[in-house]
């Protein structure tokens, strides 16, 4: 039986779609996506048509790796988990579940991206989650750990789904703007220290092997982010978000741009 769940990313008049040529200069990344949908659409309908793509491709036989973030998408991946299991539980073992960034600290610092989930009630049955601070390692040795694990995952996934949080500065994953994971264009995970966490994040190098991108960007915190992406104007070491725009199927949920 095929997920019952349906991909609705919302009717046409709410959604901008928007097609970009390929400018010189941007990375040597490759070329910009040309599907990405604006829509104003609640967090709920968020929440499903997440967990819709993911159950789809288990229910297809596809190992599906999903790839989660902190912050404001911690309760709404509880929810999706919750959904995903309650159609496709005797699919779970295709399900990978990594982080697309973590602050650095012994495993279940109260800043992890990881534990943050766990203390929130994420249970992920019998689906592989990676929690990259596991062996509390030296920080060399875990940015390492990390980047032979998502290395592997994403080279073996059949479908890549990343659920992505928008910063207020417009940063995506651990990527902030002017950071050294900006610029890091052959690793799979940069390591860095900055002036809040000392942190680790898949590159955009990585991040570019997503399949279905998914943005749940609410508030308006989110508005001046959300412009600056839609716009798509300023260099991607001062808007990271402009990453998503080499993803081929890119959903923006938010409360503010049609």
């Amino acid at each position: 039986m095929g997920c019952l769940l349906k991909i609705e990313p919302g009717p046409p008049h709410d959604s901008q779609r928007i097609k970009l040529p390929l400018r010189a200069g941007f990375s040597s990344l490759g070329c910009y996506t040309d599907f990405m949908k604006f829509l104003r659409e609640d967090s709920g309908k968020a929440v499903r048509a997440i967990a819709a793509r993911i159950c789809d491709g288990l229910h297809a036989g596809k190992r599906v790796l999903w790839l989660t973030s902190g912050g404001s998408n911690v309760a709404l991946e509880v929810e999706v988990m919750g959904l995903v299991r309650q159609h496709a539980e005797d699919k779970l073992a295709g399900l990978a579940i990594l982080p697309m960034d973590e602050r650095y600290g012994k495993q279940g610092h109260e800043d992890s991206n990881t534990q943050q989930l766990r203390e929130a009630g994420f249970d992920p049955g019998s689906a592989t989650w990676v929690d990259v601070l596991a062996h509390s390692l030296p920080f060399g040795q875990t940015v390492g750990f990390y980047n032979d694990v998502a290395s592997t995952a994403l080279a073996s996934a059949g479908v890549i789904v990343g659920q992505f949080g928008l910063g207020p500065d417009a940063h995506v994953a651990g990527i902030l703007p002017g950071s050294p994971a900006a610029d890091a264009d052959e690793a799979t995970v940069a390591g860095y220290e900055w002036t809040d966490y000392t942190r680790l994040t898949l590159t955009p190098l990585a991040l570019k092997r997503v399949n279905y991108a998914y943005v749940p960007a609410y508030g308006d915190a989110k508005k001046e982010a959300l412009e600056r992406l839609r716009k798509n104007a300023e260099p991607l070491a001062k808007l990271p978000a402009k990453l998503l725009y080499e993803i081929p199927e890119v959903y923006v949920y938010n409360d503010d741009i049609r």
